[in-house]
């Protein structure tokens, strides 16, 4: 990877001195930006000796090296052809930018077949087709087929299969000061994708942030492994989220599997920052060049009352506490006061401090104090009448240097926002070492992504622990007998993981349910047992709370009937008699397997209304303890289940290990697409966490 932005040598295919030449571009872009490598060009076609001083050559075999890299901007039907004469010559790395490949249909298929079978046959690796491949502002090295200036250097690195999106922040970066270290545009991402770059730039020592511009993620799990070994903020703007196609609800777990939603999760499991709109590549990119902030005790601080109660609401609503820096602290502010007519507090108002060196000491003060994390300030540099009075001096005073020295003494961030004229506040931009942001908002949700990331970084991780209790051999087994929709049976192989359930036999006619509830003991439960009944009690085939002989063979007959009446042809296989569990509170626990991300478990609020509250969490299987508990408490549900109105407190701490051991179960068997327990009972008087109901759908060689 290394030497796909560090070429010694490039050859340009299909270059000639044609005003239409595309490639032509391609060399001025790498004469504009200063490439200093060796630069050849072939055109089988052309018989000129030398295009803009670059020497020309009819065959790939002609050239006189081996070239580090090779740029092929063709027309697809070349591609595959030119790849092999690559590879037969020595090249092992192109850029192809070209499209016409598994975008466009059914000839497109057949060329991308084609090119990956010539880049296997010779060990060619590529980055494309379809995008703008690469840059390096390091050593000038510019492929896109686009005319260019050289942004300014610095620490972000950019993966996009867009590559005009991408080009887009090159704007935004260069109005910004920010600076680009490396870019790479995948497009159909056929050899090279997001993660060999991820990994690239993860070690690459001039990335400082990698941010990602996605709208497919196939190797979810790749990813995630590739950004949790990652040691620098990964950032991702994922497109494409509201196309995702329907399923058939076979269970809750179905209905309530949303592609989005589990993409979440994974992404926190892995730290990575999602963003949703591209401005906040920019501000969160300016969060980063500020110190960590260790803490969530803010400091925000304004020369407009206006500024400091938006702020106060903003920092409210992030998750910040204000900062209480003490009374010397605020008796030291007063005295900076003009008038003296501004009660100090925090937010600080500082509207009545017109000397700008008082706020240089405030600053000071604020970052040095030990009761503070972090401060957020936010003024304006107004179009105003030139002039040496007061407000002048105010507003127009140079600042930066102090701030940027409180900034690092204190080893704190400080973050700066400017309103102004645009063309002034980007001239200040450029000519500062502090980043400025737009808008309070920009920057207190920057600075709370900041704040987080390095919570999350300097937290231990927990080590995975398998719980005891788990028969995976008998599991095994029994998943082996058991293909296809499955009903209450499932909680037969959930005993096998050390989950509790209720004690339960199946019967297939009245006799059968009559010994089955004398045996297990009056009152019990009687549910339906058809694989036509996707929920029971739709169907009317639930009874609850039977006393005897004769209650359960009328429920028998009432739900035999109930079914036949629902579905002419629906398949009775007889009923499931369980014992009745005591009053609790009802969760739901579920499972699917994502196509990217693997087996994914569901948990939460759960009962008949589990699709209406949607009150779910989700979690990448296998999960730790640490990771559900920390999921449980964001439930809106946990607050019943701390007990309310004379109730006792449910057993949270056993819920979450059962969660636990549906995530190992999933985990340890992708046979599994699909499974529903709900309702899952946490009794009331704390003895018991119950799985009360099952279903699953299970698929073999999986």
């Amino acid at each position: 990877m290394e030497k796909f932005f560090y070429p010694d040598s490039i050859a340009i295919l299909g270059l000639s001195s044609r005003e239409n030449n595309v490639s032509r571009l391609i060399l001025a872009n790498l004469i504009r930006w200063g490439y200093s490598g060796r630069i050849f060009g072939v055109n089988a076609r052309g018989s000129e000796r030398q295009v803009d001083g670059v020497r020309m050559y009819r065959e790939i075999d002609q050239l006189p090296i081996v070239p580090d890299l090779a740029v092929a901007l063709l027309p697809a039907r070349f591609i595959p052809d030119t790849v092999r004469a690559c590879g037969s010559f020595g090249i092992r790395r192109m850029a192809i930018p070209s499209g016409g490949f598994n975008e466009t249909g059914a000839k497109g298929e057949q060329l991308t077949g084609e090119l990956l079978r010539a880049a296997a046959d010779f060990g060619v690796r590529f980055v494309g087709p379809n995008g703008l491949t690469i840059a390096n502002t390091a050593n000038g090295l510019c492929l896109p087929f686009t005319p260019l200036y050289r942004p300014p250097q610095g620490g972000m690195s950019v993966i996009t299969q867009s590559g005009g999106l991408g080009l887009s922040l090159w704007n935004l970066i260069a109005d910004e000061h920010l600076g680009l270290a490396k870019f790479a545009s995948i497009g159909n991402k056929l050899d090279l994708d997001e993660v060999a770059f991820l990994n690239y730039f993860a070690r690459d020592p001039e990335t400082e942030i990698i941010c990602l511009y996605m709208e497919s993620l196939a190797n979810g799990t790749a990813l995630i492994e590739a950004a949790t070994a990652c040691d620098k903020p990964v950032v991702l703007y994922k497109a494409n989220t509201t196309g995702a196609g329907s399923r058939a609800a076979m269970s809750h777990t179905a209905a309530i599997h949303n592609d989005d939603d589990i993409l979440d999760a994974a992404l926190e499991r892995a730290g990575i920052i999602r963003i949703e709109t591209l401005s906040e590549f920019i501000s969160v990119t300016k969060a980063f060049r500020l110190p960590p902030m260790k803490g969530k005790r803010i400091m925000a601080m304004s020369p407009a009352g206006g500024f400091s109660v938006i702020m106060a609401d903003l920092c409210t609503r992030e998750g910040f506490t204000f900062a209480d820096p003490g009374r010397e602290f605020y008796e030291e502010v007063a005295t900076y006061g003009n008038a003296g007519i501004i009660d100090v507090s925090n937010p600080l108002d500082m509207g009545d401090i017109y000397d700008p060196r008082a706020v240089v000491d405030i600053f000071h003060a604020v970052l040095h104090n030990e009761q503070v994390d972090g401060a957020v300030y936010v003024n304006q540099w107004p179009r105003m009448p030139v002039g040496d009075d007061i407000f002048s001096r105010m507003f127009h005073t140079d600042l930066s240097l102090e701030t940027m020295g409180a900034i690092r003494s204190a080893g704190k961030p400080l973050a700066v926002c400017l309103f102004g004229p645009s063309k002034t506040i980007t001239k200040i931009k450029n000519n500062l070492s502090i980043p400025i942001f737009d808008t309070p908002e920009e920057m207190i949700r920057a600075l709370k992504v900041q704040q987080e990331y390095y919570a999350r970084k300097n937290r231990s991780p927990e080590a995975p622990a398998r719980p005891a209790g788990i028969d995976r051999e008998r599991a095994a087994d029994w998943i082996g007998s058991h293909q296809g929709v499955r009903g209450e049976e499932v909680l037969e192989l959930l005993e096998l993981y050390g989950i509790k359930t209720v004690r339960s036999r199946q019967a297939d006619d009245v006799e059968g349910a009559i010994a089955a509830a004398t045996d297990i003991g009056y009152p019990v439960a009687m549910k339906v047992v058809s694989p036509d009944a996707l929920h029971k009690s739709d169907v009317g085939g639930v009874r609850l709370g039977l006393s005897s002989d004769a209650g359960v063979a009328a429920a028998f007959g009432e739900i035999r009937k109930n079914l036949a009446d629902h579905q002419a042809q629906a398949r009775f296989d007889g009923v499931r008699i369980a014992a009745m569990a005591g009053p609790g509170y009802d969760l739901f626990v579920g499972g699917s397997h994502d196509e990217s991300f693997g087996p994914i478990v569901f948990f939460g609020y759960g009962g008949i209304y589990v699709e209406v509250f949607n009150d779910i969490e989700r979690a990448l299987c296998p999960a730790t303890a640490a990771e559900i508990t920390h999921k449980l408490e964001r439930l809106k549900c946990n607050r019943i289940l701390q007990g309310m109105r004379g109730k006792k407190a449910a057993d949270s701490k056993a819920y979450a290990d059962l969660v636990v051991r549906v995530s190992c179960l999933l985990a340890d068997f992708p046979q599994i697409k699909e499974l529903d327990l709900n309702p899952v009972r946490l009794l009331e008087d704390g003895s018991a966490v119950l799985a009360l109901d099952g279903r699953a759908r299970i698929e073999a060689g999986s």
